[in-house]
């Protein structure tokens, strides 16, 4: 990248990747989070011409901007308060942007090394056949990664997710990579979930109580999960679990998605994402093992401590 001759370049550029975080409607969570975690390596690559405290306020400005920009994606807002928090026994502007540099770099190329622990506290649960719902990018390379062991039964149910219809995505990529796959609609899911060892979904938040924010669609699969006594387990990262008070909101996206043309006295709500309570969650596989409830809520108040120092400092 081009060294910036001002603070004022940093901040533009910032200022344009909080825009991209906040109107992305193609990745999910994890990797939006990593892009905070480039953004702010690219930002300080190199020392401006303002001075460190000067771009040190910038990027402080900008990790704020980042953690409200995703209300239902509690991993964009963590990793900033971590990054922030990252420099918090540096002894000066220099030396916190050195430490937020180097935790922004080492976010952002985490993606391998989180992926094979979670494969490895995955593979007991894969030794059946799963059901799995919407695209988590990261279950969909855990899949594919366990592809390839004899263990694992490689046969799949695949629900559609509508709307947006990013099941098929996750089909085709498991299909590609040797799983028997079955594509299933959202609806069919209490006619298919007890033909399943397991399901297996992602998770854009997990609440401190241990529940789940998810693609819409989620919560009915487990509840038919449950009727059919199947055990129903997310898949994140632990960057994923919400500070207690962070707030419940599921996104909404085009109505137009829904009702393309107009009918009088019709509202279409194009909701797309649901919660799903603690009680139908068997456990969170990340890459620090399976997690309980337990688990989860101390990780939550450690994300609480990281938000409130960004927000107070």
């Amino acid at each position: 990248m081009a060294a910036r001759d001002d603070v004022g370049e940093a901040k533009r550029a910032l200022d344009a990747a909080v825009r991209r975080v906040r109107d992305d409607r193609e990745h999910g969570a994890s990797w939006l989070a990593r892009e905070v975690g480039r953004a702010v390596v690219d930002a300080t690559s190199e020392r401006p011409a303002g001075g460190a405290g000067a771009l040190l306020d910038t990027v402080h400005d900008a990790l704020r901007a980042f953690a409200r920009a995703r209300p239902s994606m509690a991993a964009v807002a963590n990793v900033a308060a971590a990054l922030w928090a990252s420099g918090s026994g540096a002894s000066g502007p220099n030396e916190r942007l050195a430490a937020i540099r180097e935790e922004a770099r080492r976010t952002a190329g985490s993606e391998d090394t989180a992926l094979a622990a979670i494969v490895a506290a995955l593979r007991p649960l894969a030794a059946g056949v799963i059901y799995t719902h919407s695209r988590s990018g990261t279950v969909e390379r855990a899949l594919v990664t366990l592809a390839n062991e004899r263990q694992v039964a490689r046969e799949a149910f695949v629900s559609t997710s509508f709307p947006g219809g990013e099941g098929k995505a996750t089909a085709r990529a498991l299909a590609g990579a040797g799983w028997r796959v079955t594509l299933v609609a959202d609806a069919a899911c209490g006619v298919f979930v007890s033909h399943a060892a397991v399901v297996i979904v992602g998770a854009d938040s997990v609440r401190a109580d241990g529940s789940l924010v998810n693609k819409v669609g989620t919560c009915p699969l487990a509840l038919a999960a449950r009727q059919a006594q199947v055990p129903v387990y997310a898949v994140c990262e632990t960057f994923k679990v919400a500070a207690p008070d962070f707030p419940l909101e599921l996104e909404e996206m085009d109505p137009h998605e829904l009702l393309p043309e107009p009918v009088p006295g019709v509202e279409a709500r194009n909701v797309y994402f649901d919660y799903t309570p603690p009680e139908l969650i068997a456990g969170v596989v990340t890459e620090r093992g399976v997690l309980h409830q337990a688990d989860v809520g101390r990780l939550a108040q450690a994300a609480g401590r990281a938000l409130r120092r960004l927000e107070g400092e």
